[in-house]
Order: structure tokens, then C-alpha cells, then sequence
């Protein structure tokens, strides 16, 4: 029986990002779906293990972890073949470091675009260009790249991929990480890379477009 259980929402970018590097690794993961802020993640018992009560958050055997990128270092750190996705060098870690914190102003300009789409409503202007500017700064990080931290795929490129993703669903509003050509190239370099991610990336779109369909 596995040790690890995480809390997921399926939807969520950061819970796709966990699901993928714990696929990727090959892991056991009972995943139990759960809604924010459910009345599951608010129990007493819950609110000690994860105090913010927000998903993904990680179980293994009574170590409680949350946070996407704490996760996704933890798994790699514990239970990686090799440190290729999360370099044990200092001077190759910190670019994967760096990045994985960009990410996290990235997340949060794009969700808005995102959950706009969701809740039929119009991205304000001040939203869209915080999105298009988050963009340009992530097409001029990979300008005569292949990958955004180093010679080959890591934890960054897998990470800010899930956000950007996210945007595909809402290209009419002017956010569209294809009219950057560096990011369109890196993505699609992305998919053809690894067959996991292409199937983890196809039913994330397969199910957006079933969410989207169903608010018809």
C-alpha cells in the first residue's frame, strides 16, 4: 500500500503540476479529490496537518506537505531515480529555484484569465495585459533556449508549462502564449518530449473542454 496521499482538486494547475511530476517519477499516489474549501479540508484533524486548507496538499506517511513546488521538490528530492529534474549542483538548482518562484507570479496573473473563462465573465484589461506581460518576460527567459533552466527538461519547464497552459482556453481575450513565439516553440518541444506530459496535458484539455461544454 502507498504512503503518499494527496489532496487534489482536478482542475487546478498546481494539483496537475504535483500529479505529473509524482506520474513521471512513477509513484503510488492515492489521490483524494477534494473542493478548497470543503468542509473536508476544514475539520479539525485537517486544518492541523494543513493549516491552509488548500490543495494539492501531500500525506506520506504522516510528513503533511503543501504548497505545489514544496511538493514537487519533495518528491523528487525523496524519491528520484537521478537529479535531473531537480539538480543537487547549487549553481544548476538555483536556475530551477528561480524559475519555479517566477512561476509563482505567473500563476497568478494567468488564473484570473483562466477562471474568467470558467465563470463567463470578460478579463479585465488590467488583467489581460498582466498576462501578456508575464508572456513576454517568459519568451525572452527562453530567447535561444531549449528549456528555461538548463540543457534539458526540469521541474521549471513542467511547472510554468501547467500555468501557461491554463491560458489556452480564453485566447480571445489577448493572452495567448501562442502569438509568443518562443513559448509556442518550448511548448510544443514540451509535449513531443515525453509522453507523460502529452497524456497528463490531453486530459487536462479533454477536460476543460468537458467543464466548458457542460456550462452551455
Amino acid at each position: 500500500m502507498t504512503s503518499l496521499t494527496l489532496y487534489n482538486h482536478p482542475m487546478s494547475p498546481p494539483c496537475r503540476f504535483v500529479r505529473l511530476v509524482a506520474s513521471i517519477l512513477g509513484l503510488d499516489v492515492n489521490i483524494v479529490d477534494v473542493r478548497e474549501l470543503s468542509k473536508e479540508m476544514q475539520t479539525p484533524e485537517m486544518l492541523k496537518k494543513f493549516p491552509q486548507h488548500k490543495v494539492p496538499a501531500l500525506d506520506d506517511n504522516g510528513l503533511y506537505i503543501s504548497e505545489s513546488r514544496a511538493i514537487a521538490m519533495y518528491l523528487v528530492s525523496k524519491y528520484g531515480k537521478d537529479d535531473s529534474l531537480y539538480p543537487k549542483e547549487v549553481s544548476k538548482r538555483v536556475l530551477v529555484d528561480q524559475r519555479l518562484f517566477f512561476d509563482q507570479d505567473l500563476y497568478s496573473r494567468f488564473v484570473k484569465v483562466f477562471l474568467a473563462k470558467f465563470h463567463g465573465k470578460q478579463v479585465e484589461a488590467s488583467d489581460v495585459e498582466k498576462a501578456n506581460d508575464g508572456l513576454e518576460a517568459l519568451n525572452r527567459m527562453l530567447d535561444g533556449k531549449k528549456w528555461l533552466a538548463g540543457d534539458n527538461v526540469t521541474l521549471a519547464d513542467y511547472c510554468v508549462a501547467n500555468s501557461v497552459t491554463s491560458l489556452e482556453f480564453n485566447p480571445e481575450c489577448g493572452a495567448d502564449p501562442n502569438k509568443h513565439p518562443n513559448v509556442k516553440q518550448w511548448l510544443t518541444r514540451l509535449e513531443s518530449s515525453n509522453t507523460k506530459y502529452a497524456e497528463h496535458i490531453k486530459a487536462f484539455r479533454d477536460g476543460v473542454k468537458q467543464m466548458l461544454e457542460s456550462k452551455k
